[in-house]
């Protein structure tokens, strides 16, 4: 809701002038002493610009000659490409201090900022293109134990490290790794997971394939698709409950997998912060965008609502939160692109919070108050226009009858492969048809989120055509144009159509489908506990496909349910062998099979390794696995032959110069030109380089989705053994062994 005033009034508590341009969204805070709170930006130079709040030699006593000056530059001599502050086990003067982290495009430094010193230097080979720092689990010997970590993330794999540099957690991804952050998911109370932050820390990680992974250690216990590619993610200080800023110009906000709260703007959200602004309990969501303004929303999560706003001069680079003055209230930190810094705080903090909160309270109510005024003068306005057509004698017989409904239905298909969600009115008695309909789907209209569908010749049923994609449950918001023929007004009917997870797949035959469907070529099976129920899997086939009582198989034995996928109208079976503990579920698609073993690992399996045997996606890894291993031989060779050319350059330099000194300027001539022709072939070598290094990285790229999408073939410890074996195999170049462990596990 956009308000006609600010809630708030706010003005700086304080405001730094750092002297430098800073880069967008590489700033962080920081107690590298353990007790005072110094900001670190990164500079368009790529320096790091530090700033230690004015309060430190009240509150710590300092050895003379550190940090005499509030403000301190680091310069590591490589561009930064993400920065973060957070404490792994480093120590100051027996206090537990914070640890600064540096990475540019390939590498991880952890640094001692106050003893100018670095902790650990790591090399990343997956690149670097998101950083976090918490307490998450650790992949040592399958399921480790909390521990604190900072976790990189680069192209399709995760990695963590512990205070000594070593790697801990290794886990993949299905594409680059967007943004990561690590919070407390289960639990509802804020204080309990502040007292206690390692309570049910998981890692979430954001990719660019439009998904949110929540990981526990390298097991991925859940994930969210979403529409947005994500740059960022936040943690609210309540557990389970985060939001996220995408370059589209989104902000989201999740409780878990449930949506809260999605806006989106032409301008881009460079940067924000949680921060309890009015110290009412609720930390408020503090937004920067790239066009300078910045906006405080309401913490709920559940509404729309900017409580104060306010433009700067300067596009904002960063938005941090933190008690920076050291008096117990956090305030929101705005850093601009111009190299200034400024903590805001309420203008009338005197007052009480019970006011404060009164006074917001207040205007919210006037304006909420204010639209509905607005909303009844419009109707009001269309009835005195109703009534005024009715005295004379013009009635509207083109609008549709009281009482006229919208229902909808669904089909899968059989020629199409696609889902038909039919709408019809319901009968009324007048010629009531519709018009068009408008579906709107972040999940099956990527990039467009809504779609329209109309007939040229408009009747009282209408068909929508969808392309249901594998995944979860999906709602997908109608609104229904119902009018007359002749109409020149129309009534909307909005309804939610939620389709099933598996409505693609039904029993066969059935009335739809009796025509012999193709044998599945591939297959999985689940090796399951001996003391396995398996009239679990009954209800999870009647829970998942709507079978009739009829058609539900006897677990007392062996047993197999036909069923057939109506996109591309192949079969899917389901075996039980009940004296073997196996399950067998056989198709021609990885994905779908996929989905089904993460929909029993949600229902009724907790704990189970599998084989795997699907013939056509396993020639493309061969492929794939082959091309590395070429790519990566071409690599080696051209990287030891332009160390060879590379080493006769000083050779050459040091006989031009002795020949410049002995004023023989014809060899000089000559040695120089040999030098330039050495720097030509040195830079077509290196772009060839370039290329292979490209080529190399999309392979490993399709590696990793492979090796992501087998784990999901597993349940419980059983997947995160698999990625940690396979991430061993890709480091060794074993790709024979990388096969083997991913079709045996």
């Amino acid at each position: 809701m956009a308000l006609q005033t600010n809630c708030y009034s706010m003005r700086p508590a304080f405001q730094l002038h750092l002297n430098k341009p800073l880069m967008e969204g590489l700033a962080a805070i920081g107690r590298f002493d353990g007790v005072v709170p110094s900001i670190v930006c990164a500079t368009l130079t790529g320096q790091l610009v530090v700033h230690t709040s004015g309060e430190r030699d009240n509150t710590v006593g300092c050895r003379k000659g550190v940090a005499e000056t509030p403000l301190r530059v680091l310069n590591f001599g490589q561009t930064p490409r993400a920065i973060a502050a957070g404490c792994i086990g480093a120590t100051f003067d027996g206090r537990a201090a914070d640890t600064l982290f540096f990475c540019d495009s390939s590498s991880l430094l952890a640094y001692d900022v106050e003893r100018n010193s670095e902790y650990f230097f790591n090399d990343i080979q997956q690149g670097v293109t998101a950083l976090a720092c918490g307490v998450a689990r650790t992949t040592v010997n399958g399921a480790g134990d909390l521990s604190p970590l900072v976790v990189v993330g680069g192209e399709c794999v995760i990695s963590g490290f512990d205070s000594t540099g070593s790697e801990v957690l290794s886990t993949v991804v299905g594409d680059r790794v967007t943004a990561l952050m690590v919070m407390p998911w289960e639990g509802n109370d804020p204080c309990a997971a502040e007292d206690n932050p390692t309570s049910g820390s998981l890692l979430v990680a954001a990719t660019d394939d439009f998904e949110l992974r929540v990981f526990d250690g390298g097991e991925n216990v859940t994930s969210v698709g979403i529409s947005d590619r994500v740059n960022k993610l936040l943690y609210s200080g309540v557990p389970g409950k985060f939001a996220y800023l995408s370059n589209s110009g989104t902000i989201g906000v999740y409780d878990r997998s449930e949506r809260l709260l999605r806006v989106k703007k032409c301008e881009r959200p460079v940067s924000a912060a949680f921060c309890d602004v009015d110290m009412d309990g609720v930390p408020e969501l503090v937004v920067g965008w790239s066009d300078g303004h910045v906006e405080i929303r309401s913490g709920d999560g559940e509404s729309d609502t900017v409580l104060f706003r306010e433009t700067f001069e300067s596009p904002v680079s960063a938005v941090l939160a933190d008690d920076y003055r050291q008096n117990g209230q956090p305030l929101p930190i705005i850093c601009t692109a111009d190299g200034t810094v400024r903590g805001l705080h309420l203008s009338d903090i005197e007052v009480n919070r019970e006011d404060i909160v009164a006074r917001r309270d207040d205007t919210l109510r006037f304006d909420a108050l204010m639209l509905e005024k607005q909303t009844l003068e419009d109707e009001l306005l269309n009835i005195k226009e109703q009534l005024s057509r009715r005295r004379e004698g013009r009635t509207d017989l083109t609008m549709p009858c009281a009482g006229t409904t919208v229902e909808y239905s669904m089909q899968p298909n059989a020629q199409t492969g696609k889902l038909d969600v039919v709408f019809t009115v319901t009968e009324t008695g007048c010629d009531t048809i519709i018009h068009s309909c408008i579906l709107k789907s972040e999940t099956i209209f990527p990039g467009k989120e809504h779609v329209l569908f109309m007939l040229q010749d408009p009747l009282p049923t209408l068909v929508c055509e969808l392309d249901v994609p594998y995944g979860p449950e999906i709602t997908v918001s109608a609104s229904v144009v119902v009018g007359c023929g002749n109409a020149t007004c129309y009534q909307i009917h909005e309804t939610d159509v939620v389709i099933p997870k598996f409505v693609m797949c039904r029993p066969w035959p059935n009335e739809h489908c009796t025509d012999p469907c193709t044998d599945p070529t591939g297959s999985v099976s689940l090796s399951l506990p001996e003391d396995f129920d398996f009239r679990g899997v009954s209800l999870w086939l009647r829970e998942t496909f709507a079978l009739p009582p009829e058609r539900l198989p006897d677990t007392a034995s062996d047993f197999f349910v036909s069923l057939v996928h109506m996109r591309d109208n192949s079969g899917v079976v389901i075996n039980g062998l009940v004296r073997d503990s196996q399950l067998q579920i056989c198709s021609n698609s990885m994905e779908l099979c996929c989905v089904l073993v993460e929909s029993l690992a949600t229902s009724y399996i907790e704990e189970a390794s599998s084989q795997c045997d699907f013939p056509e996606d396993f020639r493309e890894l061969e492929k794939t696995a082959e091309l590395v291993l070429e790519l990566d031989g071409v690599r080696q060779r051209m990287s030891d032959d332009i160390a060879d050319t590379a080493s006769n350059i000083k050779p050459l330099l040091m006989r031009a110069e002795d020949s410049r000194m002995l004023c023989d300027i014809a060899n000089m001539r000559r040695y120089y030109a040999q030098l330039y022709e050495l720097d030509k072939e040195l830079i077509g070598e290196n772009l060839k380089l370039c290329n292979n290094f490209k080529e190399l990285k999309s392979a490993l790229k399709q590696l990793n989705a492979f090796i992501l999408k087998a784990s999901r073939l597993r349940i419980g410890k059983a997947k995160a053994q698999l990625v940690a074996a396979c991430r061993e195999c890709v480091k060794v170049g074993d790709m024979r062994s990388l096969i083997n462990i991913l079709r045996t596990g």
